[in-house]
């Protein structure tokens, strides 16, 4: 009996917001397949990271727009794309976009110039998204640490009073 053939399909968030299923592309498919057998955790090999895919139909000339998307979710379906909802092979990784200039570098290729623009706005979107969220979580943990020191000097004060007190 011929086994099923099987298709990994991805949950991709654009820069705008909206949110469309992508099938992923052949090469990919079949690296992370051989991860799958290695890791069982092997979704979040791909799961928060960013991923150039196609935003229109090809053309005549078997082209077609690109921008960068973040991977939401991932789920293996037993059907692939029929259209032109696939993605391509480079992605980075968040740590990865954290450099936005090799980022961006990687996921450029050899596309055609609108493309690269493209790539560049909506990697620009995600870069600075990244930022905001580190810096979130800096100020986080600085309130946090502000927070223990004034309850720290708060005690001391009282100690230092108690201690005045019996003298």
């Amino acid at each position: 009996m011929k086994k099923k053939k099987e298709y990994i399909w991805c949950l991709i968030e654009f820069p705008d917001g909206r949110k469309e299923w992508y099938c992923v592309s052949k090469l990919l498919r079949q690296a992370l397949f051989l991860e799958k057998k290695i890791n069982r955790y092997w979704k979040n090999t791909l799961i928060g990271c960013y991923i150039n895919v196609s935003t229109t139909e090809y053309s005549h000339d078997h082209q077609t727009r690109l921008t960068v998307g973040r991977i939401e979710k991932i789920k293996i379906l037993s059907y692939r794309s029929h259209d032109w909802h696939w993605t391509r092979n480079q992605f980075v990784t968040p740590n990865h976009l954290m450099d936005f200039d090799s980022a961006y570098n990687y996921l450029k290729h050899d596309y055609s110039w609108y493309n690269k623009f493209a790539i560049w706005v909506a990697l620009r979107y995600w870069h600075n998204l990244l930022l905001q969220n580190k810096i979130k979580l800096i100020r986080k943990k600085l309130h946090r640490k502000m927070w223990k020191l004034h309850k720290f000097i708060e005690y001391e004060n009282i100690v230092t009073k108690s201690i005045e007190n019996k003298k």
